[in-house]
């Protein structure tokens, strides 16, 4: 009688055990999958825009006659206007001068 009692108890336990180690599974599976559903998301939010891009337009006037007003050329800079303007120096004359 004491065997019975004693393996009855032991089934419970062994039992109990198992319930929880299947339930600790399944708790780190569905946190792994909760994990690759965010990473998923995160990856499809960083390559989709958030916006539509609005570019730039440039206007230009409308005079109705064809070729009656030429726009003035805007000149672009050369690069010793640029060396000028913003105190350029090359790193090879830096270093001889230091």
């Amino acid at each position: 009688m004491k065997a019975l009692i004693l393996l009855i108890i032991l089934a419970a336990v062994v039992s109990v055990v198992v319930w929880r180690v299947r339930k600790a599974d399944a708790e780190k599976d569905l946190a792994r999958r909760n994990a690759a559903k965010l990473r998923n998301l995160q990856r499809k939010d960083a390559i989709t825009p958030e916006d539509h891009a609005k570019w730039p337009v440039i206007v230009r006037s409308v005079t109705g006659k064809p070729g009656s007003v030429a726009e003035p050329e805007i000149p672009e800079p050369t690069m010793t206007a640029i060396e000028v303007e913003f105190d350029y120096e090359p790193a090879e004359q830096a270093k001889a001068q230091s």
